[in-house]
C-alpha cells in the first residue's frame, strides 16, 4: 500500500484506501496528484512523491470528500501545487462547514463534525480551465454534487466514487449518494469504457467493471424494493431510514446515520420521480407511501 504503480506511459497511481492518480507533466518530472487522501495521508503521499522525485505541480479533487481532498492544505503548504476542482466541488472545499450542513439538512449538531468528516478551509482553488495539458474531466454525477473523473492523454479513466468495490457495497448495503439516477447514469457511462485502463477511488483497478458495477446497480434495485414493499402503508423519511438500519442490520452511528439518512431521502425522491412512491402531508408530517397503496387508499 501507498506505493507508486506504472499503468501507461505518463499516467501512474499510488495505492491506498482511496487510489491517488499521478500523471507526470513534463522531463522535469512536474506532476499532477488526482485526490489525495484523508489529512493523515498528506506526509505518506508526499514522501511517496518525493521518493520518486516528483514535484507536485497540480492536485485535482475529483470531488470535495474529505478522504478525497483531506490532504490539500499539507500538501499546498508544502509544494505550493495549485488545487483543481468542479465548480461546487470548489465552493464546499472553501467552507468546511458546507457539506456536513448540506447533509444534515440545517447546521450540524456537534457530534457530525467530527475527524472523519471535516476538512480545512481552503480559499485558493481554481477551475477545471486550468488543467494542464494531457488531462480532461468529464462528469460523473451521482455521488456528489459536481464529482468529476479525469481522462489523460494515456487513455487512462480516474472515474473517483462512481463506482466502489462490491466488498464495499455488500458490507454496508447503502452507500452515499446524492442523485440516483445520475449514479446509475455514471454506472452506465463507466461500463462502456471496458477495455481502457480505469482507476476507481475505493476499488482494483480493471479493464472491465462489468460485473461490479452490475452488483451496484442491483443493490440500488434491491433497496428500492424495500423501501417499497416498506411503504405498503404510510411512513415518514426518518422511518424509512430506521427499516434501512433493520433490515440491513447496519449497526449506528452518528455519521453513519447522517449519510444514510440523506441517501434514503434521495431514494424517496427518484422513487417519486419514478412514480413509484407518492408524498403527502398528515398529521403535520410529510410522509411516503408507494403509489399501489397510494391508489388503493384513496
Amino acid at each position: 500500500m501507498y506505493d507508486l504503480h506504472h499503468l501507461k506511459g505518463r499516467t501512474y497511481y499510488i495505492d491506498g484506501p482511496t487510489n491517488c492518480g499521478v500523471y507526470i507533466l513534463n522531463d522535469d518530472n512536474e506532476c499532477v496528484l488526482i485526490d489525495c487522501g484523508t489529512a493523515l495521508e498528506g506526509p505518506i503521499i508526499e514522501t511517496v512523491l518525493r521518493r520518486n522525485k516528483l514535484k507536485l505541480k497540480y492536485l485535482v479533487n475529483t470531488h470535495s470528500h474529505a478522504d478525497h481532498s483531506g490532504s490539500n492544505v499539507y500538501l499546498m503548504k508544502m509544494t505550493g501545487c495549485t488545487v483543481i476542482a468542479s465548480k461546487i466541488e470548489r465552493a464546499f472545499l472553501r467552507d468546511s462547514k458546507l457539506d456536513i450542513g448540506f447533509l444534515y439538512g440545517g447546521y450540524p449538531i456537534d457530534e457530525f463534525d467530527t475527524k472523519l468528516m471535516h476538512i480545512d478551509d481552503q480559499k485558493e482553488i481554481y477551475a477545471l480551465e486550468q488543467l494542464p495539458e494531457g488531462l480532461r474531466s468529464f462528469k460523473l454525477p451521482g455521488h456528489h454534487y459536481g464529482q468529476i473523473g479525469i481522462r489523460t492523454s494515456d487513455g487512462v479513466y480516474f472515474i473517483a466514487d462512481s463506482v466502489v468495490s462490491t466488498e464495499l457495497v455488500a458490507k454496508s448495503h447503502v452507500v452515499l449518494i446524492y442523485d440516483i439516477q445520475g449514479y446509475l447514469d455514471s454506472l452506465d457511462y463507466v461500463e462502456e469504457l471496458k477495455g481502457n485502463i480505469i482507476v476507481p477511488a475505493h476499488a482494483d483497478v480493471s479493464t472491465d467493471l462489468t460485473e461490479t458495477i452490475e452488483f451496484s446497480r442491483n443493490k440500488i434495485h434491491e433497496i428500492c424494493d424495500v423501501i417499497i414493499d416498506y411503504l405498503s402503508k404510510e411512513h415518514t423519511a426518518e422511518e424509512v431510514t430506521a427499516h434501512i438500519f433493520e433490515h440491513y442490520n447496519l449497526r449506528i452511528s452518528y455519521n453513519k446515520y447522517m449519510l444514510i439518512m440523506a441517501t434514503i431521502r434521495s431514494y424517496l425522491s427518484y422513487l417519486g420521480h419514478e412514480r413509484k412512491v407518492k408524498n403527502y402531508f398528515k398529521d403535520n408530517k410529510l410522509v411516503f407511501i408507494s403509489m399501489e397503496a397510494f391508489e388503493d387508499k384513496f
